[in-house]
């Protein structure tokens, strides 16, 4: 079977398992309907687990691979709690990257990612995010459920500060600050990144327009040289 529709569908089945976790996880759903979301986590998880260990035994260099793939083990562990559910967005992410990785003949994508470490960015972003809101609604009374604690994280990240959800201990209000902070430096980096990226396919574009029309006057000159060596011979 193709390898671009095995991760293809490997996508498509990580993102029902994160949705029916959300679901389960912030919805009142009867014990039959999560027994079964659950047995579908543990099942795809342990799809990932071979896939990761076939892969693994195939690579040349297995220091190497364990070493690149060190984040996408967070993705698989098979935990029933709130942060291991999260981090199957890591897992999602790792797999579009070896999609993209694949589909990319010319090995494009593959560069851009090592030059500027985009999947790594984004990954520490999906775990300082389910660190954060992990953290705040366990030490902070004000925040009561994991939906408002979401909730709050994301409003500090971005830095919108709408005030409707406030943490009232000290450690929460420090787990704030260390959210607003980060938002700002993750969202900056990711920004610098694909603005840099656009700049440069621009300078590209304008050397290969430049590069383009020398050539092309290059060309008429010699054609002219040659015009001119044939009427000196006559």
């Amino acid at each position: 079977m193709n390898k671009q529709v095995i991760y293809f569908g490997g996508i498509v089945l990580t993102i029902f398992d994160i949705l029916f976790l959300i679901y389960i996880t912030f919805c009142s759903v009867d014990a039959s309907f999560k027994f079964n979301v659950i047995a579908f986590d543990l099942f795809l998880c342990a799809c990932f687990w071979v896939e990761f260990l076939y892969r693994l035994k195939k690579s040349d260099d297995r220091k190497e691979y364990l070493k690149n793939n060190s984040f996408s083990i967070l993705g698989m562990l098979p935990f029933n709690s709130v942060f291991m559910r999260a981090l199957r967005f890591v897992k999602l992410a790792h797999l579009i990257k070896i999609f993209i990785l694949i589909r990319d003949d010319q090995k494009v994508a593959a560069n851009f990612l090592k030059k500027t470490y985009l999947d790594k960015i984004i990954v520490i972003a999906i775990l300082f995010i389910v660190a954060v809101t992990v953290l705040v609604w366990m030490v902070d009374s004000n925040i009561a459920d994991f939906r408002t604690a979401i909730w709050y994280t994301f409003a500090s990240m971005t830095s919108t500060g709408y005030g409707d959800v406030v943490p009232t201990s000290s450690l929460g209000r420090l787990i704030g600050i260390i959210a607003m902070v980060g938002g700002i430096v993750i969202f900056s980096l990711i920004t610098a990144i694909i603005s840099s990226a656009y700049v440069s396919k621009l300078n590209r574009d304008k050397r290969k327009d430049f590069e383009s029309k020398i050539d092309n006057l290059t060309s008429e000159v010699e054609k002219l040289n040659k015009k001119i060596d044939e009427m000196n011979k006559r």
